[in-house]
């Protein structure tokens, strides 16, 4: 038999199949394969779908997925599943997420109700692809290039954040005569990445600028490594930075890093349940939080990066705070509890003793007086640098974060800030 023949032979099997599905009422299976992270594309689910059951609905972005095993999985097989309706099936495979469409969705009326269910699931995830915190250096109005009298600050978010964890600290520096330029980054990726993205977006916004001006760069906990990166590494010599202001920085790690995946993961979950289906989308499609695993001390990244000296050419500044959420009374309570399941629990006792291993570290981070809640004061140190200034404020406070302050009262740290600023300007006779 020839190919075409073969060809012809296959054709007239599946037409026959089909037809004598439709007339059993045979449900519509589309199978959808899996990337290479194991993770699912949704665009590709709305396209397999719309075009198995002869729907036109507009494709969403390609760069959204959605993890299908594990816990994170179970979130996504459970926002599929309120998106697609409960009586579509979906089973999950080695590659492939297989689909069961029930025949009353593909024809008669719940074909209206099956293309308004792609059509929703298609523009939530194009409204989600839009959420997702992208790699970008953006000016407000405030920046002038090339300006002597209004010098320019970079400000650099850190975890669970972006620029916007800035909207209250911003106005008293422009007020005060600075132009700001604020930089956004995926705060879950490997920090390699970020930081290697924070480069080469800051030599293009300053070559597309035409900026020949040094600036500050501002960090806040996790941004200070993304800063740093780029200040003690190929910016070493460019003399395109002229002070670094780290606030709350996690330059030798932070324990807590570690409830970093389970944050993320509440997160998404509250997202799921509340209906917040773009939200949950975005979420979900960021996958684990790498980061975290870079923050732990004495990572790889950590070594890597604390083993360059500062750059001599930079003035440092640090900012740390030391209001934690745990007074030492209770970190006492905390400490004579556990050291009492130590000594009398047997071999649970022995369990408990590995697993708790790093408590006083931990400790320190969130007991007042030697953390701010997220980093611990010894922590923020870095050789070669000046000692930190701590004020008593919490990791959130000193930039007056929305997450814990909603209106725009004064900023703890700025007062200090800004005398920083005026006495680096005055050192470079500027």
């Amino acid at each position: 038999m020839t190919n075409l023949s073969v060809g012809m032979a296959q054709a007239l099997v599946g037409l026959g199949l089909m037809l004598l599905g439709a007339g059993q009422g045979a449900e519509r299976r589309v199978e959808v394969a899996l990337n290479d992270a194991g993770s699912l594309a949704v665009s590709e689910v709305v396209s397999a779908l719309a075009e198995a059951t002869g729907q036109t609905v507009k494709p969403p972005p390609a760069d959204v997925t959605l993890p299908v095993r594990g816990l994170p999985g179970a979130l996504g097989r459970s926002l599929l599943a309120d998106c697609l309706g409960d009586e579509v099936e979906i089973a999950i495979g080695p590659k492939s997420v297989v689909f069961v469409v029930p025949e009353h969705l593909v024809e008669g009326d719940g074909r209206a109700l099956w293309k308004e269910r792609l059509d929703r699931l298609s523009a939530r995830t194009e409204e989600a692809a839009s959420r997702q915190q992208r790699h970008i250096m953006r000016a407000r109005e405030s920046y002038r290039p090339n300006d002597p009298d209004r010098p320019t600050i970079c400000l650099v978010h850190g975890v669970n954040s972006s620029s916007g964890g800035f909207v209250h600290f911003i106005p008293p520096l422009e007020e005060a005569g600075y132009g700001i330029v604020v930089y956004d980054y995926p705060f879950n990726q490997k920090l390699d990445d970020s930081c290697a993205q924070f480069q080469a977006d800051w030599l293009a916004f300053r070559k597309q600028a035409g900026e020949t001006r040094p600036w500050t760069i501002l960090a806040h906990s996790m941004g200070a490594l993304v800063a740093r990166s780029y200040v003690e590494g190929a910016g070493r010599n460019a003399g395109d930075v002229d002070s670094l202001i780290l606030i709350a920085p996690v330059n030798q790690g932070a324990h807590i890093a570690r409830l970093q995946p389970v944050l993320q993961m509440i997160s998404g979950m509250r997202a799921v349940q509340g209906k917040r289906t773009a939200q949950a989308l975005a979420e979900l499609s960021e996958g684990g939080s790498q980061s975290a695993e870079d923050l732990l001390p004495g990572s790889p990244f950590l070594r890597r990066i604390n083993r360059t000296p500062p750059n001599e050419a930079v003035a440092y500044h640090i900012l740390a705070g030391d209001r934690g959420v745990l007074s030492e009374d209770g970190r006492k309570q905390v400490e004579a509890q556990v050291e009492t399941v130590h000594r009398n629990a047997g071999v649970f006792g022995s369990l408990t003793r590995l697993a708790t291993g790093e408590l006083g570290p931990v400790l320190d981070e969130l007991t007042d007086g030697a953390g701010d809640g997220c980093v611990a004061l010894a922590r923020t140190r870095l050789p070669g640098a000046p000692e930190p200034v701590v004020l008593h404020a919490n990791h959130a406070e000193l930039i007056r974060a929305p997450l814990l302050f909603a209106d725009p009262g004064p900023v703890v740290s700025m007062p200090q800030i800004l005398e920083w600023m005026k006495a680096d300007r005055a050192r470079d006779g500027r």
